[in-house]
């Protein structure tokens, strides 16, 4: 099974302030070549990186159609109401062009050192589960006045008045490598974001197996689900420095051997597909990839 719709692209950016003029120029890019998403991770606890809500509220400013994503937002860093509030606020400030991606977070050393919580294995999963019924349970309620409680194993919320309220329903990913997120993206969430350093191409047919699963056993249809699937690695570009990519998870080469990889991704059920530059000239590459790998790939896929 597959999510459903024609394929979807996007761009994802490390959110580093010392190359803020540059990450303005992909967010424009990305919003005049009618890419899907602009997409940025949550590791708060790196020095180098920004805060990601803050950094996304000023791309909202540079860009008008490409649509936010948290790639994913780190649980562990964030409460869910507060996630669900913030969530909200750009949803409005945006007329609806962000999309809200949730994972329990990495580097459990550094997050805690950072003040975050450091949960179990299940309790990540509880964490996520939790987030995403809080959230929709919130977003549903927002601007009635009814009262939320809510009482989970990880979030709590008693008796409050949330609001205002989104746009729109705002769609929920889940950030997921293992068999356990991945089921319960498929029961709970709109889409599951996918890393290819943590589920290289070999292993993606398993993966969405698992998403059906989820999805099956609460009664959805799998192909409501959609796939998007974060491709790191160095594209490169005519003229340019290339870059040897031997890391396994990390795409590397021509336009032609990247649209090759995405159009087999794609037969492997994936349907979105985030490039995610690694090393280089992050703007040529992105150029590169908007001009030359999306029109290739959908030559080879049928898709429009």
């Amino acid at each position: 099974m597959t999510g459903g719709g024609s394929l979807v692209f996007g761009l994802h950016i490390e959110p580093m302030m010392e190359r803020l003029a540059e990450i303005r120029e992909l967010a424009r890019l990305a919003d005049e070549a009618g890419l899907a998403y602009f997409a940025m991770h949550d590791h708060a606890h790196n020095a180098r990186h920004a805060e990601i809500w803050t950094l996304l509220t000023a791309i909202a400013l540079w860009t008008e159609r490409v649509r936010l994503l948290p790639n994913v937002a780190v649980l562990a860093l964030r409460s869910a109401p507060m996630l669900a509030k913030a969530a909200v606020t750009l949803d409005r400030l945006t007329g609806g062009r962000v999309e809200l991606g949730i994972g329990a977070g990495a580097y459990q050393d550094k997050v805690a050192a950072f003040g975050g919580a450091r949960w179990s294995p299940a309790e990540a999963v509880t964490a996520i589960e939790e987030t995403l019924r809080l959230c929709r349970l919130l977003w549903s309620k927002a601007g009635t006045g009814e009262p939320v409680t809510f009482q989970g194993k990880i979030f709590s919320v008693l008796g409050i008045d949330f609001g205002p309220a989104p746009t729109r329903p705002i769609p929920l990913w889940v950030g997921a490598a293992k068999r356990r997120t991945a089921r319960l993206a498929g029961e709970l969430a709109d889409g599951v974001t996918v890393t290819s350093l943590y589920v290289p191409p070999d292993e993606l047919s398993r993966f969405n197996r698992w998403v059906d699963e989820g999805a099956q056993r609460v009664g959805r249809n799998p192909s409501e689900i959609r796939r998007l699937y974060n491709l790191l690695g160095v594209l490169d570009v005519p003229g340019g420095r290339s870059y040897r990519v031997n890391r396994p998870g990390l795409l590397g080469g021509p336009a032609d051997a990247w649209a090759d990889a995405i159009a087999r991704f794609a037969e492997l059920g994936m349907d979105m597909f985030v490039f995610w530059p690694v090393a280089g000239d992050y703007l040529a590459q992105a150029r590169h990839f908007v001009e030359e790998v999306i029109p290739r790939v959908r030559d080879r896929v049928g898709s429009p």
